[in-house]
């Protein structure tokens, strides 16, 4: 992984040395050397990343939330700027952090020898701080040149990090890749249409034109809702429609997480033998909507809130189906597999 991570250093360090072409020895495999012997290189047009991406990629790596006191490192004019990230084994059988500088890249391995996972062994409680140790005692340096004409300036929906579109409120420029440029207009931002008192959604089927607010309004899928609001504390819930307004264009108000549709699930057994269970986790716009779960057309369970819970379904193919006190439903299929396909 450290050599990985050289290798993209490597290709950034040497934009201007190679006038934007690749070195594809750029990406060797760690060695110890006591000289290093120049000599002609065949440079190519393309490599694995271009220099754009990666120079994007370690500006977003560095600003990722430091642990402990380096969190206020932006702070102190002594800081070095470090692009890094954490990892953790299934199981805390070990943790990880890499952070690179385009000098130095430092990866740390923290774990048990024999493999045995611990609880509490996750890369930001353990690893991270001392790769952050190890950058304090490396010299500091300057950060990466800007790849100018591998970048292009893009008007991007601050809120979305999308290309702006016409209904985003805050638009910002920022150098992205040149591949930028062909992604998706932002999709989340849309105008709606709200009652004379803006309380509820309504259509013209329901509501005289000349009595709507006319808004834009940032509306995440309601799986992405359900974790955006844990961490953005302003973020507002679309509206609900107005009593008696009839509306089409099927279920937008439940998401399910977990499983997702088509999806293989294996249940293990549980350390007494027993056989275990798969936690099923779906998201809906109204915190307070009750959810009435069925499988295969058998009602199973009522969630309000909260709307998990652990079942033991049998190996084979199965409908679940989700309905909400409103009417609105949510079918979707995954299958669980036996003991004797996870063998083979």
């Amino acid at each position: 992984m450290a050599n990985t991570y050289m290798g993209m250093v490597r290709t950034l360090n040497h934009f201007n040395t190679y006038k934007g072409l690749y070195n594809p020895e750029d990406y060797r495999p760690a060695s110890y050397f006591t000289s290093e012997k120049k000599e002609e290189k065949d440079y190519q047009m393309n490599s694995f990343l271009d220099h754009g991406s990666i120079w994007a990629t370690f500006n977003a790596m560095e600003e990722v939330m430091r642990p402990g006191d380096e969190g206020l490192w932006e702070q102190f004019s002594s800081s070095q700027r470090v692009a890094w990230k954490t990892g953790t084994s299934f199981g805390f059988r070990d943790a990880w952090a890499i952070g690179l500088t385009p000098n130095y890249v430092v990866c740390v391995w923290v774990g048990n020898a024999d493999g045995e996972g611990r609880p509490g062994l996750v890369g930001i409680e353990a690893a991270a701080p001392v790769l952050f140790d190890i950058f304090k005692l490396l010299p500091n340096g300057k950060w990466f040149e800007t790849p100018i004409t591998k970048l292009r300036k893009l008007k991007v929906c601050k809120q979305s990090g999308y290309k702006a579109g016409e209904n985003c409120p805050v638009i910002i420029d920022e150098m992205v890749p040149t591949a930028g440029e062909k992604t998706a207009v932002c999709p989340y931002h849309k105008l709606i249409h709200l009652d004379k008192t803006g309380t509820y959604r309504v259509t013209d089927q329901c509501e005289s034109v000349t009595n709507m607010q006319h808004r834009n309004w940032f509306i995440l899928p309601p799986a992405m809702e359900y974790y955006y609001k844990i961490k953005n504390s302003d973020y507002r819930s679309l509206p609900p429609f107005m009593p008696g307004c009839e509306t089409s264009g099927g279920n937008n108000v439940m998401e399910l997480i977990y499983p997702k549709n088509a999806a293989v699930v294996y249940i293990p057994l549980e350390l007494d033998g027993t056989r275990g269970k798969v936690v099923l986790n779906a998201a809906h716009r109204n915190q307070n909507a009750k959810i009435y779960w069925h499988i295969d057309n058998e009602y199973i369970a009522t969630t309000t809130n909260y709307h998990q819970f652990a079942i033991s379904p049998m190996p084979g193919k199965h409908t679940l189906t989700l309905v909400d006190e409103n009417g609105e439903r949510l079918v979707q299929v995954f299958t669980v597999m036996d003991k004797e396909q996870k063998r083979n």
